[in-house]
């Protein structure tokens, strides 16, 4: 079939996808690959996406009802355009279809213990006949003989590198970028796994990067160019992402791979930026963010608590030691109550952070929380921030602090994810503690793991903007120090932001 472009279904679709994608701040949710570069950016990206919480195989049918739907209930078929309707939202295959690996799972030796076995961002419905024609063939381009063309995909003989005349299958040409982009989510997500059996030696390498071949990546990202991201992928990514908890990054940031395999991995990738292409092939911006004056980071504090508690005191409520919290040179501080009676009121606060000579601050960490089910973790368990640095923990006044939380779990761990850079700025020319609350009790008794914290902060400066602001004028746009934008109003809140306005760029203080 190719891509619905009805005008009601491209406005179902952006409202669908605008009204989804405020759901997650992308910039918190990568932040852990900001400034990272090629091969240590793909592996940050791994970290953020891989182990994703996956449906069982025999479910997957459900799961491609909420994924590969339109409005008349047609299924979605990338490998042919004969037109099949879902009869409702059931784990039966529609008739004359299957369930396809975009990543043969030969390639792996078709372990189904690994999640990629279920992982929906490379598995999509297919036409029966083409799905048995594609075979565990790689993708690439069909120049030779053609042994299966039903006007959607192609099989057939090419070139692949240094594998000439090799049978090779095609995808329409509206498709392409599709599938390179989940060939470059498979290769991050799992790029411990091997995919060099059968048929995959001709598209993979053994090491984590590239881990693709030469010629692989280099086609890749022409057909990712050539066939952008649009509303239907979009509106897919994030009903995976309601599924199985983790995303496509190189559909969230369509020029991503170009920072990993193409002309841009000499370039640090800003997490902040959409990093969009425009219909000539050139990176653009939908926002003109300015470069973030620069500013002197500080580190405040560094914590590797796989290492020790780095200061960080373990107590209870009623400010005595804590037998909750624990660290471990595995996992970092570790707050799990469940063989310590199940019932569990219990803080790790930080030593005192000086922000006093401070015009802005962030806090990070990873953490990872398990045996919570489908709830949230964040029902028992909260980061807290206060400026009564002297108070007893019970009375002082806390504020929560927005982090980003790993998806859940039933039956095991999360896979550490970063919290995203929380802003401390209302908190700047003061002096701060953080705490990370757990509670525990005899239905809810979780656990929570972190480690890897940071808190960064910007110095004070009295340096003379080079326009000087008037307060008559409105702004334009206005951008924290990050270069993240902060939309038209200058906010009220204490810090440091860039302004743009009719004069120009400036940089002003709320004091």
């Amino acid at each position: 079939m190719t891509k619905p472009h009805s005008l009601l279904t491209i406005f179902l679709l952006s409202c669908a996808s605008m009204l989804s994608a405020q759901t997650v701040d992308l910039a918190s949710y990568y932040a852990a690959a900001n400034g990272k570069k090629q091969a240590e950016l793909k592996t940050a990206l791994y970290h953020i996406i891989g182990n994703p919480d996956v449906m069982g195989y025999g479910s997957l049918w459900s799961g491609f009802y909420e994924t590969d739907r339109l409005d008349d209930n047609q299924v979605i078929d990338r490998y042919s355009n004969d037109k099949r309707y879902f009869s409702g939202k059931s784990t039966t295959a529609v008739s004359g279809m299957n369930k396809e690996h975009g990543i043969p799972k030969s390639w792996w030796g078709g372990k189904s213990s690994t999640p990629a076995y279920s992982d929906l961002h490379h598995l999509m419905p297919s036409d029966s006949k083409a799905n048995s024609a594609k075979s565990n063939y790689g993708m690439g381009i069909v120049t030779g003989y053609v042994n299966f063309d039903n006007g959607c995909i192609k099989v057939g003989r090419g070139d692949a590198g240094n594998s000439e005349n090799v049978l090779l299958w095609e995808p329409a040409d509206n498709w392409k970028g599709d599938f390179a982009r989940a060939h470059f989510y498979i290769v991050t997500a799992y790029e411990e796994l091997s995919m060099v059996q059968q048929q995959g030696a001709i598209t993979m390498q053994t090491n984590t990067y590239p881990k693709l071949q030469p010629w692989a990546y280099k086609l890749y990202l022409e057909w990712s160019k050539q066939d952008p991201v649009d509303d239907l992928e979009r509106k897919r990514n994030e009903a995976v992402y309601a599924i199985q908890g983790n995303r496509n990054p190189f559909i969230d940031y369509p020029t991503l791979a170009e920072y990993i395999w193409g002309d841009s991995t000499t370039v640090a990738f800003d997490v902040t930026k959409p990093h969009t292409w425009d219909g000539s092939g050139q990176t653009v911006d939908t926002i003109p963010n300015p470069e973030p004056i620069p500013a002197d980071s500080t580190i405040v504090i560094e914590a590797d608590f796989t290492q020790s508690l780095n200061n960080f005191s373990p107590l209870t409520v009623n400010g005595e030691d804590s037998q909750v919290w624990t660290q471990s040179s595995a996992y970092g501080a570790v707050a799990n109550a469940y063989n310590k009676g199940k019932v569990a009121d219990d803080w790790l606060v930080s030593p005192i952070l000086d922000l006093s000579t401070m015009s802005g601050a962030t806090l990070s960490f990873e953490h990872s929380t398990g045996y919570n089910g489908s709830n949230s973790a964040s029902e028992m368990m909260e980061v807290l921030v206060t400026a009564d640095v002297d108070a007893p923990i019970a009375t002082a006044e806390w504020e929560s602090l927005s982090v980003a939380w790993p998806p859940q779990r039933s039956n095991s761990f999360t896979a550490y994810a970063s919290s995203g850079l929380v802003s401390l700025d209302e908190y700047a020319r003061q002096k701060i503690v953080i705490a990370f609350h757990y509670r525990a009790s005899e239905d809810k008794c979780w656990a929570w793991e972190i480690k890897n914290l940071s808190v960064k902060a910007q110095p004070s400066t009295t340096t003379i903007a080079p326009l000087q602001w008037q307060t008559t004028e409105r702004p334009q746009a206005v951008f924290d120090m990050q270069g993240r934008p902060l939309g038209s109003k200058i906010p009220q809140q204490k810090g440091m932001y860039v302004v743009i306005g009719r004069n120009g760029v400036t940089k002003i203080t709320v004091e």
